[in-house]
């Protein structure tokens, strides 16, 4: 299971991790990873959606690249109309995290309508979330079994049913869309090859393990998360310790960043490396954050 964990998450967060700075990618799966809280009643871990959007407002200061949802929201507070193409670096540590197929449903909907109410990208999260838990529970898997199981949750997901357990009102005719575009897919063959140009994808369809040696510091942390998400997994990890109290009051990133070192609640112990007149650049135990100024 270790493996599995880690070799998905090799492959899929390489590449980003391979910079002097974290890219927006793997600092996506950073901040869904950080809002995960075990259940304290039952298997399974929590999308924290209140800690997410905190953590996005101090991701604003040091966000290493553009994208327009994510801009989108962290400006105005709302999803988007277009497709999320780095939804599946946001969605993998729920998913993982996750071992009931109702929970991880729920959870991973909670992120996807976040940032955006297009079909496309809902039916993409139930299709991706299907594939990879097909790949985290079972040890023979074929193209066969992962289409079927994929449409008949496609077939069971209610959009209805999930916009009104979140209390989130859309236009009516983007539910019949969303409709005509599930019929569509469950009626046609490439229910699963639409998800081919994913990384994790990618690495399940052709059975791939981590192909790019990664730097010593980073394979550690990947090392270090997979062991995080798999502790989430099998829920030996106490809740308590993952909430962060009186969150509300947190002092802001800017004021914090006068000191050369300071204490931050989603951060941790950071140290100042480099001022000038343009950037703030520190650094925390996962490596170098960039505050342009």
């Amino acid at each position: 299971m270790l493996s599995k964990i880690y070799n998905l998450l090799n492959y899929c967060y390489e590449d980003s991790m391979l910079y002097q700075f974290a890219s927006l990618e793997f600092q996506l799966f950073l901040l869904s990873t950080k809002s995960l809280i075990p259940y304290e009643d039952r298997i399974g871990c929590m999308f924290d959606t209140n800690r997410y959007k905190k953590e996005l407002e101090v991701f604003a200061y040091y966000k290493n690249g553009k994208n327009d949802i994510i801009d989108c929201y962290i400006k105005n507070k709302r999803p988007t109309l277009k497709e999320d193409e780095l939804l599946e670096y946001k969605l993998l540590p729920i998913i993982i995290a996750n071992t009931n197929w109702n929970t991880l449903e729920d959870e991973v909907m909670k992120l996807t309508l976040m940032y955006t109410y297009n079909k496309h990208s809902i039916i993409n999260s139930i299709i991706l979330s299907s594939v990879i838990f097909n790949y985290m529970n079972l040890d023979n898997l074929n193209i066969d079994i992962l289409k079927n199981a994929s449409k008949e949750r496609l077939i069971e997901f209610s959009l209805v049913e999930c916009l009104k357990k979140y209390n989130i009102q859309i236009d009516k005719k983007l539910i019949i869309e969303f409709e005509q575009e599930r019929i569509n897919i469950i009626g046609g063959e490439n229910i699963i090859e639409r998800l081919s140009k994913l990384k994790s994808a990618e690495h399940i369809y052709n059975n791939r393990k981590g192909m790019k040696k990664v730097y010593k510091e980073n394979e550690l942390i990947l090392k270090n998360f997979t062991s995080y998400i798999f502790k989430l997994r099998k829920g030996i990890i106490n809740p308590e310790k993952l909430i962060i109290n009186n969150n509300n009051n947190i002092r802001d990133l800017k004021e914090l960043l006068r000191n050369n070192e300071f204490n931050h609640p989603f951060l941790g112990k950071c140290k100042i490396i480099k001022r000038n007149d343009k950037e703030i650049i520190f650094r925390n135990k996962l490596g170098l954050l960039k505050v342009n100024i």
